[in-house]
This record gives C-alpha cells, sequence and structure tokens, in this order.
C-alpha cells in the first residue's frame, strides 16, 4: 500500500528573525507544499509514500528532490519539463502584526503539466491519494478533468483524502465552489475547516459548531469521515475533531505556542491517516492527529519530520530536555 501525494512542490522564502519583507537582506528557504508536507510526515512514520509532481530541469529540482529523498519520500514517479518552480514569500507575524504570504507560482512547471502523471502510475486496491483544493486550484487540467480522474481511481480501490484547503488569492469562490462540490461525493476522507461549512459550501450557519457541520456535510455528500483541526485564539488552545459514521470524537485541548504556522494542518492530515491505518482506537487516532498539529507550530520547517513514539510521548515529555 502506498500514498501518494498529488500537487505542486514550492519553494518558501522566508525573512530571519520575524523581519518585514521590505526590510530584510537575506531569505531562509525550504521546500515544502500540503500535500508533499503530509508525505514527510508520513514516511517519518514509516507509511510508503510518493509524490506525484512535476519539476523544472534545472539545478532546483536537485534541491527539492533531495529535501524528499532524505525525508524517504519516493521521486520515482516525479516528472521533469522546461519551465519554473513555484516560490512563495512568507513574512512571519510577531504579536499584533499579522503575517503576509506573497505567491510566485504562475505558470509553474506543475501549473501547465501535472495532469499526465495520473495517466502514468499503476495504482493498487487500498492506495491512498491526497488531494487539496490548492492543486485544483492551480492546476486547470487537473480541475477540469477531477471528476474523471477520481471515479476511475475509485474503481481501482484507491482511497481518497481531500483537504478543502480553499486559497482566496488562488481562486475565486465561483470557481472553486462547483469543483469541490463535484470532488466531495467521491471524497473517504475529507479535511475541512468551520469556513469550508459556512462560507464556501454554504451547508451550515455561523452559529452551528463544529460537529453540527461535519454531520450537516457527512450527510449531503456522503463522505465517511471527516475531520478538522480548531484553534481558539484567545486561550491557545489546538482541538481536533473527527466524524466517522455516526461517531463524533474530539481530541482534548492542547495549549500551543507558535513558531510556525504553516504545516500544521499537514502534519494533522498525517495523523489522521495513520491513525486509521494502524486502526487504532478512534480516540487515539484524533489525540495522535491533534498532536501533530501542536508540535508542527514548534518547528521552522514546513512539514513535521518525526517518529511515531515521539508523537505518542507528547504529554509526558512537554517541555522536557532529555538527556
Amino acid at each position: 500500500m502506498t500514498i501518494y501525494g498529488l500537487g505542486e512542490v514550492l519553494l518558501r522564502f522566508t525573512p530571519p528573525n520575524y523581519e518585514q519583507l521590505k526590510n530584510a537582506r537575506s531569505l531562509n528557504i525550504q521546500t515544502g507544499g500540503a500535500e508533499l508536507n503530509t508525505l514527510v510526515t508520513l514516511a517519518g512514520f514509516k507509511q510508503d509514500t510518493a509524490m506525484l509532481t512535476t519539476l523544472p530541469q534545472d539545478n532546483l529540482k536537485d534541491l527539492v528532490e533531495q529535501t524528499m529523498r532524505s525525508a524517504n519520500v519516493s521521486t520515482k514517479f516525479i516528472n521533469h519539463s522546461e519551465g519554473r518552480l513555484g516560490t512563495y514569500y512568507m513574512e512571519e507575524g510577531f504579536g499584533y502584526r499579522s503575517g503576509q504570504v506573497i505567491y510566485d507560482r504562475d505558470h509553474s512547471t506543475f501549473a501547465i503539466n501535472g495532469y499526465e502523471q495520473l495517466q502514468q502510475i499503476d495504482f493498487n486496491d487500498g492506495d491512498h491519494l491526497i488531494l487539496t483544493g490548492i492543486t485544483l486550484a492551480v492546476n486547470t487540467q487537473i480541475r477540469d478533468n477531477i471528476v474523471d480522474i477520481l471515479t476511475k481511481l475509485k474503481k481501482q480501490g484507491v482511497k481518497l483524502v481531500f483537504d478543502i484547503n480553499y486559497r482566496g488569492n488562488l481562486w475565486s469562490t465561483d470557481k472553486a465552489i462547483p469543483v469541490i462540490k463535484s470532488v466531495l461525493p467521491l471524497v473517504d476522507i475529507l479535511l475541512f475547516g468551520k469556513k469550508d461549512a459556512t462560507h464556501l459550501l454554504s451547508t451550515n450557519s455561523e452559529s452551528d459548531d463544529m460537529e453540527t457541520c461535519a454531520r450537516t456535510i457527512q450527510a449531503q455528500y456522503n463522505i465517511p469521515v471527516m475531520a478538522s483541526s480548531n484553534r481558539d485564539i484567545t486561550e491557545s488552545t489546538l482541538q481536533g475533531i473527527m466524524l466517522i459514521q455516526d461517531n463524533f470524537i474530539t481530541s482534548p485541548k492542547y495549549q500551543y505556542t507558535v513558531l510556525n504556522r504553516i504545516g500544521a494542518g499537514d502534519a494533522f492530515t498525517a495523523g489522521i491517516i495513520h491513525g486509521l491505518l494502524q486502526q487504532w482506537d478512534l480516540a487515539q487516532v484524533i489525540d495522535f492527529a491533534t498532536k501533530c498539529s501542536v508540535l508542527q507550530h514548534t518547528t521552522n520547517e514546513d512539514s513535521l519530520s518525526i517518529e511515531e513514539q515521539d508523537i505518542l510521548n507528547l504529554s509526558s515529555n512537554f517541555g522536557e530536555l532529555k538527556r
């Protein structure tokens, strides 16, 4: 069984020490992307993973592929073509100053060429495919053919993990809503946020709690597994929720400190997938996934690279110095 991620790989440029971009004289570089971030965490849990993307033929591909191989994510199915790698610039927030992201990813090799790879993979029954709304926004060819693609994969026994992950600066709601709604009936595991229910899908009102939102979406689209990680900014806590069939489960609330917000949702997704594949008790699954997200807030990297046991020991080792 292999877990595939279909999406764009990006370079992230970030000024050090919470500097503003206008004052920066140097930039730190990270390799990431929602699907890749999730695969890196899963590979750390000893899952078999492979990235499906298209990279340029210049030397930047070596940087990206080296990062993947060092995390034990397979690069076997990566294509190469003339073009450029997508990038983005992140100014980290501090205190009352909000962070901001500036994308520079138009006409990247993945945006233009990512569709062909799906025709080349011999998927097996039980394989998983991770897909996000970001990929649907970036690659119009995948977007236009997504229902046919996923219908074919479902017939092959592939499980679809879909994170709505709507980004308003990548596509409009007018374009996004019909595409996302067409995908949802084919999804096995859905990652969503409250605004997806209230503002994007319009299935719920803002007064509805997360359980109501999850049950409404599940009933409308017949999705077996629903999951979400939810921050309480005023209390600085994170809590995961999961709905499987009629079972609604919540994790404990964990205090978190933000060093970096990038990839926290991707770490949560990895935790959900891993826990379900391990056939753990559902309460353990959602607790494990939430701990993954909490820990990702403490790293500078785009993805959480850690062993399973370190997650399981989070509560006992919180703030501890191991010697």
